[in-house]
């Protein structure tokens, strides 16, 4: 009986030792004006070019939940003229127009509060936009594509498109990671540059875990595309306040950063 027992024994020291669960709060910082900034590099016409988007956000409880008001303040880039007209008509009309999303304790976007009145200005602005182009000109049909593309839109495609750029701040939220050598399965779907979705599926494993802040990265593949992304996220507030993506087809290659931090510290 004491030999079985030890042989057990054996067993399972044997065994991979299971993952630690690490829970994620979701508290944003309230009051505190925040400076949200994306930035993308890519190749275009063989040149390696830059777009930014930076938005002024800030959070305030509401019952439950919070409150996320967010206004894109500039956008910019150094690619060639005609290679940055559809990102700058897509953005241009949502410059200034701050938008008050509604999110549950969770960190879910559920709502926008007054979002026929927040399209309305969009729509005003996209109609100021073209009218200062030449009809015909490259400017004018980029911009009208883009006009076509938010028309069609439903209630729900509209609040998607508005909100799309800040989900993932809460990537994480009131959720967990894992801290485990075999990290967490992973299945998505990859977008930019690649002109359509491609599934897209990986690990996502924890790198660090120091003090109020975890580093995680994930790796994903399919079709052709390899992915690598590595978080900053901040187990205080359950917000990622750093990503860096790299995005690979072929010759096709995006990196995009994106790095959420206090307003008056701000790049």
């Amino acid at each position: 009986m004491r030999i079985w027992g030890m042989a057990a024994l054996c067993i399972i020291l044997a065994q991979p030792a299971a993952a630690e669960k690490v829970a994620i709060p979701f508290v944003p910082p309230v009051g505190r004006d925040l400076v949200y900034r994306i930035e993308q590099d890519r190749t275009v016409d063989g040149q390696k070019s830059r777009f930014s988007a930076t938005r002024r956000l800030r959070f305030e409880r509401a019952g439950e939940g919070y409150v996320l008001r967010a206004t894109l303040r500039k956008i910019d880039s150094d690619a060639p003229s005609a290679a940055t007209e559809s990102f700058r008509a897509a953005l241009t009309p949502l410059i200034d127009v701050e938008m008050a999303f509604r999110l549950d304790a969770r960190g879910r976007i559920i709502a926008l509060d007054d979002i026929d009145n927040v399209w309305a200005v969009v729509s005003q602005g996209q109609e100021r936009m073209l009218e200062g182009f030449d009809p015909g000109s490259p400017r004018h049909r980029a911009a009208s594509a883009v006009q076509a593309l938010f028309t069609g839109l439903s209630a729900e495609g509209r609040l998607a498109l508005l909100a799309g750029e800040y989900l993932p701040l809460f990537l994480f939220a009131g959720g967990d990671v894992e801290d485990g050598a075999a990290g967490r399965g992973v299945r998505t779907m990859a977008g930019s540059p690649l002109g359509r979705p491609v599934n897209v599926e990986g690990v996502l494993r924890m790198e660090d875990r120091q003090g109020e802040k975890v580093r995680l990265e994930e790796r994903l593949a399919g079709d052709g595309v390899q992915v690598a992304v590595r978080y900053g996220l901040s187990t205080r507030s359950g917000l990622v306040e750093e990503q860096t993506r790299e995005l690979t087809l072929g010759p096709r290659a995006l990196t995009e950063t994106r790095d959420l931090r206090e307003a008056e510290v701000a790049r």
